[in-house]
């Protein structure tokens, strides 16, 4: 399938707030009210923030010549654990269309991970998390610990060279 990854713009948040809602909300509607305009406001904030600071965030989308929506991909920089102040990438969101193969899947996300690391050395943060809360969640966190990730529950943590 043909694709191109870009970095996301305001033009592009209702599809992936669309995305979000149709495959997705399901994972945290019995935990948390999904408000489809606040996810578009703090996406469109993420936008604004990619755009004139840039390293500070990342929001990424892959799109068909036709500017059908694969996937998106969502990091922040800058962000720290609770026990150190080392600079970390925090993973916000990995979301696909799951109707596309698991194979088209899988190099999507393993093209999402080479962004982080991008991201990671373009603002001197030494580490990567990554996290999910998906019910089914074993072969996402199998990639990562394909990838060098250190898997701790649902967190999967990288040490990297920034």
């Amino acid at each position: 399938m043909n694709y191109t990854w870009t970095f996301a713009t305001l033009a592009d948040v209702d599809s992936i707030v669309n995305m979000a809602e149709q495959h997705f909300q399901q994972e945290i509607d019995l935990i948390f009210k999904p408000e489809p305009p606040i996810y578009a406001r703090n996406l469109a904030y993420a936008v604004l923030n990619q755009t004139y600071y840039p390293g500070s965030e990342l929001l990424t989308v892959a799109k068909t010549p036709d500017n059908t929506l694969l996937a998106y991909n969502w990091a922040k920089s800058n962000d720290r654990a609770f026990w150190s102040d080392d600079y970390m990438i925090n993973v916000r969101m990995v979301h696909l269309n799951l109707e596309l193969s698991a194979r088209l899947r899988i190099k999507l996300i393993k093209e999402m991970m080479t962004q982080w690391e991008e991201l990671a050395k373009f603002s001197k943060n030494p580490i990567i998390c990554s996290t999910t809360m998906r019910h089914d969640q074993d072969a996402f966190l199998k990639l990562h610990e394909r990838a060098g990730y250190s898997i701790r529950g649902s967190y999967a943590y990288k040490k990297v060279s920034a």
